[in-house]
């Protein structure tokens, strides 16, 4: 059969929901499928949607990123096209919006481009604050999470099933025992709110105060746009082999947001040996359960962040028992499995 995918934008650089359609989409090329991964140049003709696209332009050329698509698959093809339109769209059997952004667009489409899916990954009204009303759109929907699942039918929506995400494990894996890390904390910075940059920082601050030989390793699809202080190590757009080297020298990896529709942040790193502390979002919650494989605690907590986390540095038994907890967690969610279940939905 022949499925699209339809991401927001051409997607560059790293991104966590558009490495989950491109790990689905992977995964249905192997099963025989015709796959395509689409994401168009415009998004509006506008004079702000203009506005928009040429300074996301000089952005992307300030930070060297490439105007090749981020993400590619074997057996997948990757479409930059410079409208979300029936012109540029490919026909095929089932259609899937990737988001809020795309639900719309979707919707719109003739029937030759497919029967019309709706993957929801996150409860976006950072993004849209309408994003309720793209649940009401005649898509068949389907989540990556329980949690999204029960929120979509409380709104009197149908769900077709929850989709859990999980991580490549020749990607992300132990190469150093928990046991015999130094004092170094993990986490990824973005600059939305959403992502809670501001609390990364507090902490961070923190628990140096409490702790002046901790190290720690910050990763960013961008150079950050925050002050972070100058005893952390940035990386940009690290290679999944330089992610994972980042992991294993991490006692702890930290999640800071606001919001989750999952988290695969915490999820590779706890694959990779790393104690999870991170606020207490519903997606985290979703793999994690806190006391037995995480410690959670409140969103925009910075002060209960950087105290959980002195807590478990001061006890490396607890803290080795944690990250072995949350590597068993982890290992129980396969793609294989995940995309044979998307598969089984697009195929109705």
């Amino acid at each position: 059969m022949r499925f699209t995918f339809v991401l927001p934008v051409p997607i560059r650089i790293p991104m966590g929901g558009a490495k989950v359609v491109y790990e689905h989409a992977k995964g249905l090329a192997r099963r025989g499928h015709n796959v395509s991964v689409v994401g168009p140049e415009r998004t509006g003709g506008t004079a702000s949607a203009r506005i928009l696209q040429t300074a996301v332009w000089f952005r992307d050329r300030l930070h060297g990123v490439s105007k090749s698509p981020y993400y590619k698959a074997e057996g997948v093809e990757s479409l930059v096209v410079p409208e979300s339109n029936s012109v540029h769209i490919p026909d095929a059997d089932a259609i899937v919006a990737t988001g809020v952004q795309t639900a719309r667009w979707v919707n719109d489409l003739p029937s030759q481009k497919g029967r019309k899916f709706y993957f929801i990954q996150g409860y976006e009204a950072f993004a849209d604050a309408s994003v309720e009303e793209t649940w009401r759109l005649p898509l068949s929907k389907f989540t990556c999470a329980s949690w999204l699942r029960d929120k979509i039918v409380e709104a009197g929506e149908e769900v077709l099933g929850v989709i859990p995400n999980a991580i490549d494990a020749t990607e992300f894996y132990v190469t150093n025992l928990p046991r015999e890390r130094d004092e170094r904390i993990v986490a990824m910075y973005h600059r939305h709110p959403v992502k809670g940059p501001d609390v990364l920082i507090d902490a961070l601050q923190q628990i140096k105060e409490v702790r002046p030989n901790i190290q720690a390793d910050i990763f960013s699809a961008r150079p950050p746009s925050h002050k972070l202080p100058s005893w952390v190590d940035v990386h940009i757009r690290p290679s999944s082999i330089e992610l994972r080297s980042i992991y294993n020298r991490a006692a702890i990896v930290w999640s800071t947001s606001q919001s989750e529709g999952w988290g695969l942040v915490t999820m590779e790193g706890a694959a990779c040996g790393c104690a999870v502390v991170a606020t207490a979002t519903e997606g985290i919650k979703e793999y994690l359960n806190d006391g037995e494989s995480v410690r959670l605690v409140a969103v925009d907590d910075s002060h209960e962040l950087a105290r959980a986390t002195e807590a478990l540095l001061n006890d490396a038994e607890e803290r080795n028992r944690l990250a072995v907890a949350g590597q068993e967690a982890v290992r129980a969610f396969s793609w294989e499995e995940n995309t044979a279940r998307l598969e089984r939905i697009l195929m109705l």
